[in-house]
């Protein structure tokens, strides 16, 4: 079985699992009648188990536990000598690399749903950022306002045809995200000209560079977090849910 296979099966069974929870959703508020309608001008209150949907909150927590572990212990002493030979504007650089060229990505997505104010914004970014910084290590259209916009992704897509969010999940290493998230992630990753490096060994250095890179940006805020919440994996959760929630609002 092929790779392409593989893709299509995974993308069909958890996309059936998905439209199974959006149905269970438009079930339970058909039922809601007039209570679940809010008034004109205010916010419907929305229970927060359907807010922030955790079917697999026992196992969740497990996982939960294990990567912070592995954050704790493995990764924040590795980070301390990759943040000492890497100054922050090299680091700095890498991210915006990386970003550049998941330019793909962001245009197609813009285009599946229409927005072809993105579609500019992302097209002009990329032609300047790859000419006048060097291939993308130089963000030069950091100050520019007229050529900002929120990233677009495949979850945001499926969220865009009215597409629910499905449970939330924490994967081991990779952390939070949702069922939708997975299916958008493994979907833009065929875009991605990253999946195009040969040979494998090359490909995944520079996904595990990307991934790695990301996550030393994040780690101080990841830290300070931890110690200002009552319950961490809960604090998480609802972090992850309103990024993605205002990503899909802008």
């Amino acid at each position: 079985m092929n790779r392409r296979t593989v893709f299509v099966l995974f993308v069909l069974v958890l996309g059936l699992t998905l439209l199974q929870g959006c149905a269970a959703k438009t079930a339970h508020r058909a039922q809601a009648g007039p209570l679940g309608t809010a008034a004109a001008g205010e916010e419907e209150a929305i229970p927060e188990d359907e807010t922030y949907p955790d079917s697999l909150e026992t196992v969740n927590r497990g996982i939960f536990a294990f990567n912070d572990g592995f954050i704790t212990h493995l990764f924040s002493p590795v980070d301390t000598v990759y943040t000492g030979f890497f100054p922050q504007d090299v680091r700095n650089g890498f991210g915006n690399f990386y970003r550049n060229l998941g330019y793909p990505v962001r245009l197609v997505n813009a285009l599946l749903q229409l927005r072809l104010d993105k579609v500019a914004k992302e097209t002009a970014s990329f032609a300047l950022n790859t000419v006048f910084g060097v291939g993308g290590l130089f963000n030069v259209t950091r100050n520019m306002p007229g050529l900002q916009s929120s990233p677009e992704d495949f979850s945001q897509t499926l969220a865009f045809y009215g597409l629910g969010s499905g449970t939330y999940v924490v994967l081991p290493f990779l952390g939070s995200t949702t069922v939708r998230d997975v299916v958008g992630t493994v979907a833009d990753s065929f875009l991605h000209p990253l999946s195009l490096i040969t040979p494998d060994s090359a490909r995944y250095a520079l996904i595990g560079h990307d991934k790695a890179n990301t996550a030393s940006a994040n780690l101080p805020a990841y830290k300070t977090l931890k110690e200002e919440s009552f319950d961490h994996y809960t604090s998480m959760k609802d972090v992850y849910f309103q990024y993605r929630r205002g990503l899909e609002q802008e």
